[in-house]
């Protein structure tokens, strides 16, 4: 008589799933940190939008005869001033519907010798990502923090115009 003894044993289907845990651990522990930076990457980024929408609205309140905003005026352009005055949607009123992004923060916009600059201050609720100065990069990190600045950082600079909140108009 032929005794037939297809299949696996008990150890072989251990060592299996022993080797399949020791990849997916090898595979998590390489991942977290690269979600980690695009996490932080894609902050930046929406520090960037939050600059074009501080742009458009600087131009958009000129155009519109606003008296408080002079073209040499430096304005603080408060993250939900500009989401309430339809200049940037993603993350407004706190929260994002579709991604459940939250955003506060901040765009300084300076005007000294001709020339226009740019400061922004953005958080997630996680990091917090300052654009203080354009030409050194490092010094444009996303940090560990939950709020970003929502007046410029504490700005205190003279004759700063402010649009801050849901109103809409600058004070």
């Amino acid at each position: 008589m032929i005794i037939n003894k297809k299949g696996f044993t008990l150890v072989e289907l251990l060592a299996v799933i022993v080797i399949l845990a020791v990849v997916m651990l090898i595979g998590v522990t390489a991942v977290g940190p690269l979600m980690t930076r695009a996490r932080k990457s894609a902050l930046g980024t929406e520090g960037i939008g939050i600059v074009d929408a501080a742009k458009m609205a600087y131009q958009a309140e000129q155009l519109n005869g606003s008296s408080i905003i002079k073209p040499t005026s430096s304005v603080c352009f408060d993250l939900r001033w500009l989401c309430t005055n339809k200049y940037f949607e993603k993350g407004c009123d706190g929260y994002s519907t579709t991604t459940g992004d939250k955003y506060t923060g901040s765009v300084l916009v300076s005007y000294a010798s001709g020339k226009y600059t740019y400061k922004y201050w953005i958080s997630n609720g996680v990091y917090v990502f300052a654009n203080i100065d354009p030409s050194q990069v490092d010094a444009n990190k996303a940090t560990d923090g939950t709020t970003a600045s929502a007046n410029c950082g504490s700005a205190s600079t003279t004759g700063l115009v402010k649009c801050t909140g849901t109103s809409t108009t600058c004070s």
